[in-house]
């Protein structure tokens, strides 16, 4: 079964049906922010999101248990600790103290789509790997801007 699953959640199909639900989740959260089509969709609406969260929670499932027992091997990649985390904050209820929590959750499950597209993959983590870098920009920008600020507002 583990070998059954493992090239299940590995197949191609597997993973562009997980940006098609992805896409779908995204057009979903887009229609809620119109009264109107919340009014007239709402209850769909919510019955497409309990789908796609419990998709979600399938294919975490499925990916954990075809690397088991040595779960390491999905935690220990990046990109499924983010997954596996939004789809852990989704399961947090609409409702009470943690409604704006949930949103957010739901949101990142659109960012999910990162970790899916190797493309954005590689642009994600160069951003990341830069951010020591565009700090010494920043400090450079002003110690610039300190040292030209008196030449451009003369007092």
């Amino acid at each position: 079964m583990q070998a059954l699953l493992n090239k299940i959640v590995n197949d191609p199909r597997f993973e562009r049906t997980i940006v098609v639900l992805i896409v779908i989740n995204a057009v979903v959260l887009g229609m809620e922010t119109y009264p109107d089509l919340e009014s007239r969709f709402g209850e769909a609406m919510l019955w497409i999101n309990y789908i796609v969260l419990a998709v979600f929670v399938l294919e975490a499932a499925m990916k954990i248990t075809a690397v088991a027992p040595r779960v390491g091997r999905y935690f220990g990649d990046g990109w499924n600790v983010f997954d596996f985390s939004v789809v852990v904050l989704s399961l947090i209820p609409m409702t009470g103290q943690f409604a704006m929590v949930a949103r957010l959750a739901r949101l990142l499950r659109v960012m999910r789509l990162m970790s899916t597209l190797p493309e954005l993959r590689l642009i994600v983590s160069t951003l990341v790997r830069s951010i020591p870098g565009f700090a010494n920009v920043l400090l450079l920008l002003f110690i610039i801007f300190y040292i030209g600020a008196p030449w451009a507002y003369p007092c």
